[in-house]
């Protein structure tokens, strides 16, 4: 009986690990990164890769293409909160931001989030550099070389290209 029982309990391991996931709908390989198709669950998104695995789990309610905002990231929206995936299906930024602009518009390696309505800036590392607290932000160098005018609760001042809040 101990015996019996040893070999269905090691059958049902065994199955489970090979076992694959039924999914909705599965995508092409390669219209999204070269080896992944992307995957639908439960009405959320997520990728494959060529041998079935599943490499980014399906969390997302929309994917985008990698390399449109940023090489190598795709945005991902969950609930309308957008954030990012690398390549190698990493969450790089958390999908919290309201929107979430194009990389170099302010300063090369920045990119302008909202959320709740407030501007910010994250880094090309998926840092948040400027927490989203302004009510405007300017161009940088426009009004004095390196400096950027916000505004936060009607009152106006200046950030740095660190970041950092001139007082």
């Amino acid at each position: 009986m101990k015996a019996t029982l040893t070999l269905i309990l090691t059958l049902l391991c065994v199955t489970s690990q090979y076992s694959q996931t039924t999914y909705e709908e599965i995508g092409s390989f390669g219209f999204y990164k070269n080896d992944w198709a992307s995957v639908k669950l439960n009405g959320k998104l997520g990728f494959i890769d060529k041998d079935g695995k599943e490499v980014v789990k399906p969390l997302y309610d929309e994917i985008g293409s990698f390399g449109f905002i940023k090489n190598d990231w795709a945005l991902v929206n969950v609930k309308g909160k957008l954030g990012f995936i690398n390549k190698k299906g990493n969450e790089v930024v958390k999908p919290i931001y309201d929107e979430i602009g194009s990389f170099g518009f302010y300063l090369n390696n920045w990119a302008q989030v909202t959320l709740n309505g407030k501007l910010g800036f994250i880094d090309k590392n998926g840092v948040e550099i400027v927490p989203p607290k302004y009510d405007e932000i300017g161009s940088f160098d426009f009004e004095r070389r390196g400096w950027a005018r916000v505004k936060i609760n009607d009152k106006y001042t200046f950030i740095d290209k660190s970041g950092k809040e001139i007082n």
